[in-house]
């Protein structure tokens, strides 16, 4: 099919994080600032929330960026613009994790310096070195993360004193320097040490939001720190992230038809189709359910229902679990039954831990249905695509050993794979 130049008038921010480069370009937007002015103008001064990769984390974190930067023109014509008055632009420290390298924890200190420095740049803030001469040290901390952390401290009580302001910290995708580290340990020990700024200088502290993709951080990383209220499993936060049915009709309609058109479908069965491969994420057990935003651009965009999300948020914290092999993966592959406590935390020192929490997190699994007597969750795959992406990612990591390892053949699995039969692949799995 060739290429439209009408095709530009609807803009798909495929790839795009940026929420000013989006606003900017003319992109397509589906609001979510009413919960952005609800988060900064709660009370609450900390939020924790994770959720899985590629699911508009990081979108929001730019956009609370950019509100508490008073960038009031970005904002017009949004949900939010009626309601803030001010536009006030508080001196702001971005801390995004989201891409980098960070196998060494030396280079977890780089990216803090870094931040630190253009902190002080952008608010004209001369640091001391000088505080340091006496400065002592514990046989458990890292010295470095000890310096930022008193760094960062005297740089926020500078930018209070020059402007009267305080001061606002995004963190993004804080879990993946761990996951990525070769040194978990020391990581761990240069967040604990740093981030227990976030109590010592509370003070100074307007406004923190943290984001990951799993919840060890409220055990282990923010140990000694005022705990972030975590919202990740708050009903009224359960379509921060993700794309409602009601967002998605009245922000889609034309790219639902055009797909609906390319498919031979009506309107109606291009909805359900789009539900059978990207809905029914569900955060919270009476919230509302979710599409993929990355899986539904690209399925606008492509003109076609594929696996978008498997090669864009797949985790590797996941597979390198998998792989470990303690785990028997073929009790994941039907709905299972799990307390709801249980995914309160996931215990990342462990490679025996449960891998249920991770699956849950990662967005392999989700909440189907919740028995309030016994408090215990059914769990399944949200979707087609996630269900075939968990499938995939076995094949990828067991299909390196010879073909009769596991009790199936790899000619047949990416037979039905390829066809999308699940219920054979299942089987095979089983076998």
């Amino acid at each position: 099919m060739a290429i439209s130049l009408d095709d530009l008038s609807r803009k798909l921010p495929i790839g795009v994080q940026s929420f000013e480069k989006l606003i900017k370009g003319k992109c397509l937007y589906v609001d979510k600032t009413d919960y952005v002015y609800f988060l900064a103008n709660s009370g609450t001064t900390s939020y924790f929330l994770a959720r899985p990769r590629r699911f508009g984390k990081s979108l929001l974190a730019n956009t609370l960026r950019a509100y508490f930067e008073g960038k009031k023109e970005l904002f017009e014509g949004l949900k939010i613009y009626g309601y803030e008055k001010s536009w006030t632009k508080y001196p702001l420290a971005f801390f995004d994790f989201v891409d980098g390298d960070y196998s060494k924890p030396s280079m977890l200190i780089d990216k803090i310096t870094y931040v630190l420095y253009m902190f002080e740049k952008e608010n004209d803030i001369q640091f001391d070195e000088s505080i340091f001469k006496n400065l002592e040290y514990d046989d458990d901390e890292n010295p470095y993360a000890k310096r930022l952390a008193i760094r960062f401290q005297c740089d926020m009580q500078a930018a209070y004193e020059k402007t009267g302001l305080q001061t606002v910290i995004i963190v993004d995708e804080y879990d993946n320097p761990l996951i990525t580290s070769e040194n978990l340990a020391e990581s761990k020990k240069i967040y604990r040490g740093f981030f227990s700024v976030l109590k010592a200088a509370d003070k100074y502290i307007r406004f923190a939001f943290i984001t990951g993709v799993t919840k060890f951080a409220k055990t282990s990383i923010f140990s000694g720190t005022n705990q972030p209220e975590d919202i990740t499993d708050n009903e009224k936060f359960s379509a921060i992230c993700g794309v409602t049915h009601e967002e998605l009709t009245v922000n889609f309609t034309p790219e639902i038809e055009n797909l609906a058109k390319k498919k031979n479908m009506t309107f109606d069965e291009c909805i359900a189709e789009l539900k059978r491969w990207y809905d029914s994420y569900l955060f919270h057990e009476d919230g509302e359910k979710v599409f993929n935003i990355v899986s539904l651009l690209n399925c606008f965009s492509s003109l076609d229902f594929q696996l978008f999300w498997y090669d864009t948020g797949n985790p590797s914290i996941l597979m390198k679990r998998i792989h470990s092999g303690y785990y028997d993966f073929r009790h994941f592959v039907n709905d299972l039954s799990y307390p709801k406590d249980g995914l309160k935390t996931y215990k990342d020192d462990d490679l025996n831990t449960d891998l249920v929490p991770l699956l849950y997190y990662t967005g392999y699994l989700t909440i189907k249905k919740y028995d309030a007597k016994t408090r215990l969750y059914t769990l399944g795959f949200p979707n087609n695509e996630i269900e075939l992406s968990f499938l995939n990612g076995l094949a990828d990591e067991f299909y390196r050993a010879p073909n009769d390892v596991m009790g199936f053949n790899y000619a047949y699995f990416s037979q039905d794979f390829n066809s999308g039969d699940i219920e054979s692949l299942i089987g095979r799995f089983q076998a």
